[in-house]
């Protein structure tokens, strides 16, 4: 068995006794070298192989050993250890990569190259076998913006992707959206669509988890839109983009996420089209609609609630019928609101509240009669309104609630203008009084 000493003395050697002016010739004699080096070891002793590996990494970095011998040598045993079809063993590779990882990664500034090459080469190992997390580290460890180096903005972006790819198949949400962070700085910069649409599916990804759904549901529908190939994938993603949509929180943006998705031309055709359908129509939605829905959301979208036993379905329908039944009402008692979305007044007047304060919903709450007052929150505009009353026929009135929205909005228009007249003539009469008579007497 060679030693560390003896093997760093015949490289040093070789490279020596050889012409080596290029790249090319360089890293002919390292293949050359450790190929040598290997058959003499027993091809069925993995220990002496990679024994022999351990030792001429150390070799390498023996101070001894000129830096372009060591940067060739090291750049062949990554090479050798990355190619799945080696004769090597995959412990055996795994092994060296790591014990070369080991001896150089407090050199980063002489072997910057070799440590992304090993990084890279030890993720391949770890995805083949399966190891998500491991894999997405050795991705993570790798400093681009570190680097003394101009690195192809393409591939830092495909690293920075393929780390967050790996930390979501690992259940490592934390960790998949802070590599997403090192990625976004990147994607202006990328025209790469396909690389883009990979970005784009983990950071929906990532909200969908988070259950960040109205964000998630615009995000897929962005990717759906981006002239995917795969007609299949496309309607995958469409619907996982419905489902996200159904979700959300209710409220004017839901509902214009959810408007986009039904104008798509394969909407129609997925499964989940129905609920999309009548929530786009503001219809009232019953808990015995929900089943065949419920069972095709993702283990994470079928989470409790606080409560421990509401849905996130049963919550986001809810809101929804809540939001529907603002544009039927001008007021409502919670005791008939618990009663109609299925819970006590006192959580019906909860969701309100709280729709309320996120400017979701516009209202007021009365706590001492227990009634709801909403505000501006029909999707119906004023002037709709009053064109829909002009065309109604004394044998059709318009509904109440119509009437009594636009003539209130009219009167409170009314006394504004008489406010501000009235103010105007107080005004010009304390500045100019002999004026102001002057008027007065010729309009007698």
């Amino acid at each position: 068995m060679s030693s560390t000493g003896e093997l760093a003395a015949q490289l040093s050697a070789l490279f020596r006794s050889e012409k080596l002016d290029t790249a090319e010739s360089s890293s002919s004699a390292a293949t050359k070298f450790i190929t040598d080096k290997l058959n003499l070891q027993d091809s069925q002793d993995a220990e002496a192989q990679c024994r022999m590996l351990t030792n001429i990494i150390d070799a390498c970095v023996e101070e001894q050993v000129a830096q372009t011998i060591s940067t060739a040598v090291l750049g062949e045993v990554i090479t050798l250890m990355s190619e799945s079809a080696s004769e090597l063993s995959q412990d055996v590779r795994q092994t060296a990569l790591n014990h070369l990882l080991s001896k150089v990664q407090q050199r980063t500034s002489t072997f910057e190259s070799a440590i992304i090459e090993t990084r890279q080469a030890l993720a391949r190992i770890l995805i083949s076998d399966e190891k998500w997390e491991e894999a997405a580290r050795q991705l993570q460890g790798i400093r681009f913006e570190q680097s003394q180096r101009s690195y192809n903005t393409k591939q830092m972006f495909e690293v920075y992707v393929k780390t967050v790819e790996l930390f979501l198949q690992a259940d490592q949400l934390e960790q998949a959206a802070q590599a997403q962070g090192r990625a976004a700085a990147l994607v202006a910069y990328v025209t790469d669509i396909e690389l883009v649409n990979r970005y784009r599916l983990v950071q929906a990804r990532i909200n969908d988890l988070s259950q960040k759904y109205i964000d998630a549901a615009a995000a897929y529908h962005t990717i759906s839109q981006s002239g995917l190939k795969d007609a299949t994938k496309q309607s995958e993603i469409l619907e996982r983009a419905v489902k996200c949509a159904v979700l959300a929180s209710a409220g004017p943006q839901k509902m214009r996420v959810m408007t986009g998705l039904q104008r798509e031309k394969m909407a129609s055709s997925l499964r989940c089209f129905g609920l999309l359908e009548k929530m786009v129509l503001k219809r009232l939605i019953k808990p015995d609609e929900l089943q065949q829905f419920s069972e095709q959301l993702e283990d994470h979208q079928r989470s409790l609630l606080t409560d421990g036993k509401t849905t996130m379905l049963d919550h986001a329908v809810r809101e929804h019928n809540i939001f529907v039944l603002s544009s039927l009402y001008t007021n409502i008692k919670f005791e008939n609101l618990g009663r109609t979305l299925g819970v006590d007044a006192e959580d019906a007047e909860l969701m309100c509240a709280r729709m309320i304060a996120e400017n979701r919903m516009k209202g007021r709450i009365d706590q001492i009669d227990g009634v709801i007052t909403f505000e501006g929150a029909r999707e119906v505009k004023e002037v709709s309104a009053a064109i829909f009353l002009k065309s109604q026929t004394a044998a059709q009135p318009p509904p109440m609630h119509f009437r009594e929205s636009v003539a209130a909005r009219w009167d409170e228009r009314i006394v504004k203008l008489c406010t501000a007249v009235e103010e105007s003539v107080d005004l010009l009469i304390e500045r100019q009084p002999i004026y102001t008579k002057m008027l007065f007497r010729s309009a007698n």
